[in-house]
């Protein structure tokens, strides 16, 4: 399981990479945007829904540090 730093660990810094992952690991692509990391793990639920709990977002600062919660494709919501 990924760690979960509390806020005033790890502060957010003004370069974070959003980055999306698969459950073997493999970066499937990587942002310097929430929203437009947000809106292509959305995607991928919508368009793969039998793969939206195999795919995740992890955000991180510019020294590497995860930061915040592990987003999963399933829990993205998906306009129907």
């Amino acid at each position: 399981m990924l760690s979960r730093w509390p806020d005033d660990a790890y502060p957010l810094s003004d370069e974070m990479t959003y980055s999306i992952f698969d459950t073997t690991g493999n970066l499937v692509d990587a942002f310097s945007e929430r929203t437009a990391a947000l809106n292509c793990l959305a995607e991928i639920a919508r368009s793969e829904p039998e793969a939206a709990d195999d795919v995740c977002l992890i955000a991180q600062d510019d020294a590497g540090r995860i930061v915040g919660e592990t987003i999963y494709g399933s829990s993205v919501s998906i306009p129907a």
